[in-house]
């Protein structure tokens, strides 16, 4: 078991940049869903009006008067709501709670794994440590691309408790 301990003025501040940015992915996911509604939305409608009689519009599946439409419709951009956010590591939600428990952690270990994320805007690390899963040996570096740190180097990564946000890393 580790120990934790506070964060710092400068590493809260930190976590609250992290926080926007995570606020910022999760509204263009949301208005990426809302554009995607619409789009589905209309482009059928004015396909069918074209083409067929307003009776057989409504009659069609692609009507705004079928529960079905909507049902699949909605369920679809949800999921690809949740999909973006997962596949992109929107860590919003732990992020919140590190900032009301201020607790950070501190490890050395070997890197195992380096790879660029959202769009160059995130650096994410996997570190070699026995008995950890390997979602749990995952740490996010929030500011921007980190090209110095390579698999194999021994590191020393301060990081938020909860998600592992990394708020200072340096080569040991």
């Amino acid at each position: 078991m580790q120990d934790y301990s506070f964060m710092t003025t400068e590493e809260i501040f930190l976590l609250q940049d992290a926080l926007k940015k995570n606020r910022r992915q999760i509204f263009k996911f949301i208005l990426i869903g809302l554009t995607l509604v619409l789009i589905a939305a209309f482009v059928p409608q004015l396909f069918l009006k074209s083409r067929l009689t307003q009776e057989e519009v409504d009659q069609s599946l692609f009507s705004y008067k079928n529960a079905w439409f909507w049902t699949w419709l909605l369920t679809f951009v949800l999921v690809l709501i949740f999909a973006l956010i997962k596949v992109t590591d929107v860590r919003y939600y732990t992020i919140k709670k590190d900032l009301t428990t201020l607790q950070k952690g501190q490890i050395q270990v070997p890197l195992e794994t380096v790879y660029q994320g959202n769009n160059d805007m995130q650096t994410s690390f996997i570190v070699k440590k026995e008995g950890l899963k390997k979602k749990q040996r995952l740490f996010y570096w929030m500011r921007g691309r980190l090209n110095d740190f390579r698999a194999g180097q021994e590191v020393e990564i301060v990081y938020g408790r909860h998600s592992r946000v990394i708020l200072s890393i340096s080569k040991v």
